[in-house]
């Protein structure tokens, strides 16, 4: 469980999230930038692999895994989470790639239909991001879709496969 602020940066464009341990900022090119160089969104997230308190999973803002799994196995997973809490703002899975490159499969709690990353450009700093910073992608996902875009808008998003 970790409570999450995501801010909008005006240049370089970027989304950042940041909570008690770790941030992770992505960057959008001028035309799918946020407006806005302040705290686009607050919100609760919660580790589906860690957490057994029902209360908690039904009141996440964000629910997420912490176990990659290959992308058929995390889409059935993201299908079972939101059928289950239909009332989180995101769901989502991490999955794991051929190399080492993974990514995320992500569905809106109230909307069935799945998206996949697998590309996430991140800005760097003073050290590289690993895989808790990289763990905040679906924070930055939630603060767009709070800011009124979709799923499918995320500039590196693909529509995941019907099945």
């Amino acid at each position: 469980m970790r409570f999450v602020v995501v801010e909008a940066s005006s240049f370089p464009y970027a989304l950042q999230a940041r909570c008690a341990d770790a941030s992770f900022s992505v960057r959008l090119s001028p035309a799918d930038r946020v407006h806005g160089t302040s705290v686009i969104d607050e919100h609760f997230v919660v580790d589906v692999d860690a957490c057994r308190d029902g209360a908690l999973l039904d009141c996440a803002d964000v629910l997420q895994g912490s176990r990659a799994l290959p992308a058929a196995r995390a889409l059935h997973r993201l299908a079972c989470l939101t059928s289950a809490h239909p009332a989180c703002g995101i769901a989502a899975i991490p999955v794991a790639g051929a190399g080492g490159a993974g990514g995320w499969a992500l569905a809106r709690g109230s909307d069935r239909g799945a998206v996949l990353v697998t590309y996430i450009p991140s800005i760097p700093g003073p050290r590289r991001q690993g895989s808790s910073e990289q763990s905040l992608l679906p924070s930055c996902m939630h603060a767009w879709l709070v800011a009124g875009r979709s799923l499918r808008e995320w500039p590196y998003a693909r529509e995941a496969p019907a099945g």
